[in-house]
């Protein structure tokens, strides 16, 4: 039930900038400093079940403070993390330039996904908001067992890995992502794909069996190598991929090719770099883990 409402919220976060207009031919120069009151209503009302929610729980575990505090503050930077992407100028100034809306993507994947699983907010989020949320997320998902098990076979690396594979390079076509920059309900779609494959990544990532943490090391190399693919063939392109930001980039002082490349770099060398880093981190735990089972086993034997 739990990996379910976390698809459900989600999802809905990004569709709430429907109410938010793509202007691509800048009509207004101070357009950039709008703020869509749909998105900051959604984020004020998560934060408030969550709030409510984590005194609740947080009253009740007494013998597990410390990491019930460590996954409150992951949420908490992951949802700042989500309203500085949603509700800040990089919104809007992501219509006019391809690499604030890649720093954008970057914040979303990267960023809110991640440190959102590892605070493992849904039964906070649902302790918070009983009385409303709850009956309104059971009729909108249902109790199927079938459902469930679709769910769970969602969150595995193989799963995860081919979710996030599609979703970033089918969303990166171009006429993909033009059609997100002249329509605002596209612009909202892609937002919500972007935070649901990310959320489904990182749960198969973080959230798994050990014995699926090999898996896990591959779906994070690999990922890690796509991504960066994706990345160097937009810098290294010598056409513009995405028409709309032919006319959009000049007044900041970028040529189009230059706003693509240097939206390619972001996606390039950060973005490979975490999922590199993530690699050899879950790597590392799996040898150390290793090491001690074997040690443990050997001291057993000894005694024997």
């Amino acid at each position: 039930m739990h990996i379910r409402m976390l698809f459900l919220l989600m999802g809905l976060l990004p569709f709430s900038s429907v109410a938010h207009v793509v202007n691509v031919s800048l009509s207004s120069q101070h357009s950039f400093l709008s703020i869509d009151p749909v998105s900051a209503l959604l984020l004020l009302i998560i934060a408030i079940c969550y709030f409510r929610g984590s005194r609740k729980i947080g009253k009740r575990i007494a013998s597990k403070q410390q990491e019930y505090r460590r996954q409150v503050r992951w949420f908490w930077f992951g949802w700042l993390t989500l309203a500085i992407a949603l509700i800040s100028p990089i919104d809007s100034i992501g219509e006019q330039l391809f690499s604030v809306h890649m720093v954008q993507h970057e914040m979303l994947m990267m960023i809110a996904a991640p440190l959102l699983v590892l605070s493992r907010p849904e039964q906070t989020i649902l302790r918070g908001g009983q009385g409303f949320l709850t009956p309104i997320f059971h009729g909108l998902t249902g109790r199927s067992p079938r459902m469930l098990r679709f769910y769970r076979q969602l969150a595995t690396p193989l799963w995860g890995w081919l979710i996030h594979f599609f979703g970033l390079w089918l969303w990166h076509l171009p006429f993909l992502l033009n059609a997100s920059l002249t329509s605002s309900w596209v612009h909202s779609l892609q937002h919500a794909t972007f935070l649901l494959i990310a959320w489904v990544f990182w749960y198969s990532i973080f959230r798994l069996d050990k014995s699926n943490s090999m898996s896990a090391v591959i779906s994070l190399f690999t990922t890690g190598i796509h991504a960066s693919l994706l990345g160097a063939l937009l810098t290294f392109s010598p056409s513009i991929w995405y028409s709309p930001y032919a006319h959009t980039t000049q007044q900041w002082g970028l040529s189009p090719i230059e706003d693509q490349q240097l939206g390619g770099l972001i996606m390039w060398m950060p973005a490979g770099i975490v999922f590199i880093a993530a690699a050899l981190v879950t790597l590392a735990q799996l040898l150390r883990s290793n090491t001690q089972g074997g040690q443990a086993n050997h001291s057993n034997q000894s005694k024997q």
